[in-house]
């Protein structure tokens, strides 16, 4: 497997956790005024989720891809948070 097509599947996994993240977060629900989530969360799980494709890398010895995934994830991490929610 290509390190771009590695490292676009780790970033993937961990974008799908990052918004999780975004619209479960009750500090953020409320600055917005959205409804109370009241399903139960998972944010112990998600977090575990959103970094273990890091340490799959680091695993398989794709230190390439881990620096790449570990640099965009600070990307997607903002550009998750950036957008405010729609009403």
């Amino acid at each position: 497997m290509s390190v771009q097509l590695i490292t676009l599947l780790a970033c993937a996994v961990s974008f799908t956790c990052l918004v999780y993240l975004r619209n479960r977060d009750p500090k953020r629900r409320r600055v917005f005024r959205l409804a109370v989530w009241d399903k139960k969360r998972y944010p112990t799980l998600a977090w575990l989720l959103c970094f273990i494709p890091g340490v799959v890398l680091l695993y398989i010895e794709q230190y390439s891809a881990f620096i790449m995934w570990l640099a965009a994830l600070s990307l997607i991490g903002w550009t998750v948070a950036l957008p405010k929610p729609k009403v």
